[in-house]
C-alpha cells in the first residue's frame, strides 16, 4: 500500500508541475500579446527578448500535452480563442480527482 501512495503522490506532482507551467505560459502569453500592440518591446528591447524566449520555452513544453485538445477543437468555431489550456487544466482536475478517490478507496479498503 505504501507503494501505491508513493505512486499516486507522484503522479499528483507531476499533474501540479503540468498546471503550473500551463498557466504561466498562459499569463505570459497574454502580457507579450499586450506588449506587442504597445512601445514596451521597443523602448524596452531585451527584455521584451528575454520574456519572448521564455515564452518559447513554456511554450514548448506545453504544447505536446495541449495538442489533442487543439486537435479535437478545430472542429468548432471558438472565436480565434484558443480553450485548450482550459480544457487541459480541467481535465489534469478531473485526473487528480479521480486519483483522490481511488486513494481513499484503496485505504478505506485495508
Amino acid at each position: 500500500m505504501d507503494f501505491l501512495r508513493i505512486l499516486f503522490s507522484g503522479i499528483a506532482l507531476i499533474l501540479d508541475i503540468l498546471q503550473w507551467t500551463i498557466l504561466v505560459w498562459v499569463i505570459l502569453s497574454w502580457v507579450l500579446f499586450f506588449l506587442r500592440n504597445a512601445q514596451f518591446r521597443w523602448r524596452h528591447r531585451q527584455l521584451y527578448m528575454v520574456l519572448e524566449q521564455l515564452n518559447d520555452i513554456f511554450e514548448r513544453m506545453t504544447r505536446p500535452f495541449l495538442r489533442p485538445f487543439r486537435r479535437w477543437l478545430r472542429r468548432f468555431d471558438t472565436a480565434g480563442i484558443d480553450w485548450s489550456p482550459m480544457l487541459l487544466i480541467l481535465a489534469i482536475w478531473l485526473v487528480r480527482q479521480l486519483l483522490a478517490v481511488l486513494e481513499a478507496r484503496l485505504i478505506l479498503s485495508r
